[in-house]
């Protein structure tokens, strides 16, 4: 029977925490079940503790034995909570710091909920829409090659010796970073313009956009990509069946909620005062010194 109560009041350790960072406050909901100390126990804090196990309160409490030792742990946890906080463990910095960045990070999702996810899907009117206009570049399949470099100056070099007539192959293998495949001509393999996730959405647009044996540049997580199209057709055979729409749907979807976001990002970043401290972020990108020497 413990077994079962343990995992019905996992999230003891949540409740535990938020409540220890402040005074009790908003009105109780429920029917009194305990009093500690003049502090009401009522049903509902009964279902906050089982948690996902709610559902299952009258089967799980119809043990006698189980009710009173989950309200023995309720009332537990209230004697400790406010003894905890006559000792002024509620004022430890380190604690409310926890609390702190746990409501941020809540408030932060609760915002992208509300905000940009529920705001932003793609109805099926739209994805048709999507389909029918971008039927070729759906089927549109190609291989590439690229050279991974780390400033736009260099990637800006390496496109003007490829426009001078310089091997691609023998560029990759001496100035590109990408271990991987630099000794291979860059090659990345077969790609489908289908496949390209939504996050990649930068690197389908410059696919897109060059012919077979072109090149262009792409600024990336790493540094910039130049990249060359070595070949590139229309597979007519593919067909866009439903699996497909739901992926194509899906990525829609990502790329119209990131839009989204960065068009909200722009916005309350035009209308802040945002004070960037160059030096003291470029001292993050200096090697920490050796003990003993000297600065």
């Amino acid at each position: 029977m413990r077994k079962i109560l343990l995992i019905a009041v996992s999230v003891v350790v949540l409740t535990a925490l938020t409540a220890a960072c402040g005074k009790d406050g908003g009105k109780k909901t429920g029917e009194v079940v305990a009093t500690v100390d003049g502090k009401e126990i009522t049903t509902e804090d009964i279902k906050k503790r089982l948690g996902p196990n709610a559902g299952r309160m009258h089967e799980l409490l119809a043990d006698e034995a189980v009710r009173k030792e989950l309200l023995d742990d309720i009332i537990a946890t209230e004697l400790i909570l406010e003894d905890a906080r006559k000792k002024g463990h509620d004022k430890n910095p380190e604690l409310i710091q926890k609390v702190e960045d746990f409501k941020n990070t809540e408030l932060r999702n609760n915002y992208l909920n509300k905000e940009v996810i529920e705001k932003n899907t793609v109805s099926e009117a739209e994805l048709t829409d999507y389909i029918k206009k971008n039927e070729d570049n759906i089927r549109t399949e190609v291989k590439a090659s690229h050279i991974l470099v780390k400033t736009e100056a260099e990637a800006k070099d390496v496109l003007a010796k490829l426009a001078k007539g310089e091997n691609f192959a023998k560029l990759a293998a001496a100035v590109s970073v990408d271990t991987r495949n630099n000794k291979t001509g860059g090659d990345l393999g077969p790609i489908n313009i289908r496949d390209i996730p939504a996050e990649a959405a930068e690197l389908e647009k410059l696919v897109l956009s060059l012919k077979a044996g072109e090149s262009g540049m792409l600024k990336g997580r790493f540094g910039f990509s130049v990249i060359k199209v070595t070949s590139k057709k229309i597979n007519k055979d593919v067909k866009i069946d439903n699996e497909l729409q739901l992926r194509l749907q899906d990525k829609l979807v990502k790329l119209k909620r990131q839009q989204a976001l960065d068009n909200a990002v722009k916005d309350l970043r035009s209308k802040a005062k945002v004070a960037i401290k160059e030096d003291v972020l470029k001292k993050l990108t200096e090697a920490p010194k050796a003990q003993g020497e000297k600065k």
